[in-house]
């Protein structure tokens, strides 16, 4: 039996869709490996999958320490994973799910694994099956420090409240809050993380910019400080 410590488990999580989740992930996979953690990304479920287009889970492998397996959920039509799984007549199943991240956690090279980085499909309670959210799916992942991803823009207050409130009333809350620049910057840009914070919703929301990969760095050290087991620089 190996006696590797196991990865440190970072579940992406959103707000809604479109909401740049892909971008952190690919960010926090770049920062990790600059620092010399073995990392991989993974996206377990995924809808929207066209031919000749690169998805999601495969610009996560490309910045993934070693290739991962394929995911064994995508799915080409554009609409939540459910009805996408429904659709295909090939339904998502949470033990599935579970034991592909596992599998891509022991199945390394000789090297250690130090991070694994799972981001998820839609928001948080968007449904996967009848009765599986993304919520459920990162329950099972846990131990894991779950980083919820909303797009510093006009509405995330309301957003991330509602989410957080959800969230908290279904026993679990995220750990980190991330407002990322997936969507085009508009009045309310670079002043919604001080605004959470003012407002006591958050206590240390990170706000990441497209030009100041600094900001990835202090997020980076917030998720190693929230794990102290985990790998240091």
């Amino acid at each position: 039996m190996s006696s590797r410590p196991p990865p440190l488990r970072i579940v992406l999580l959103g707000t809604g869709t479109s909401v740049g989740k892909t971008w952190v992930a690919c960010e926090l996979l770049r920062e990790l490996a600059r620092r010399g953690l073995a990392s991989l990304g993974l996206k377990p479920a995924e809808s929207g999958v066209t031919p000749n287009a690169t998805t999601d889970a495969e610009r996560l492998a490309q910045l993934s320490a070693w290739a991962p397996a394929d995911p064994p959920y995508r799915f080409p039509e554009a609409v939540s994973p459910h009805l996408a799984a429904r659709l295909s007549g090939h339904p998502i199943v949470l033990d599935t799910l579970l034991t592909y991240v596992q599998l891509q956690e022991s199945s390394s090279p000789p090297r250690a694994l130090n991070a694994v980085v799972v981001e998820t499909a839609g928001g948080l309670f968007s449904p996967l099956a009848d009765a599986l959210t993304n919520f459920d799916f990162a329950r099972a992942l846990d131990p894991a420090i779950w980083v919820l991803v909303a797009p510093d823009a006009l509405g995330v207050i309301h957003d991330v409240t509602a989410t957080l409130l959800a969230s908290a009333a279904r026993g679990r809350s995220p750990d980190l809050v991330v407002l990322s620049a997936a969507r085009e910057p508009d009045a309310s840009t670079g002043t919604n993380a001080a605004e959470l914070q003012s407002l006591g919703l958050v206590p240390r929301p990170f706000s990441l910019s497209r030009d100041n990969p600094a900001q990835m760095g202090s997020l980076v050290d917030a998720l190693l400080a929230t794990a102290p087991s985990a790998p240091k620089r």
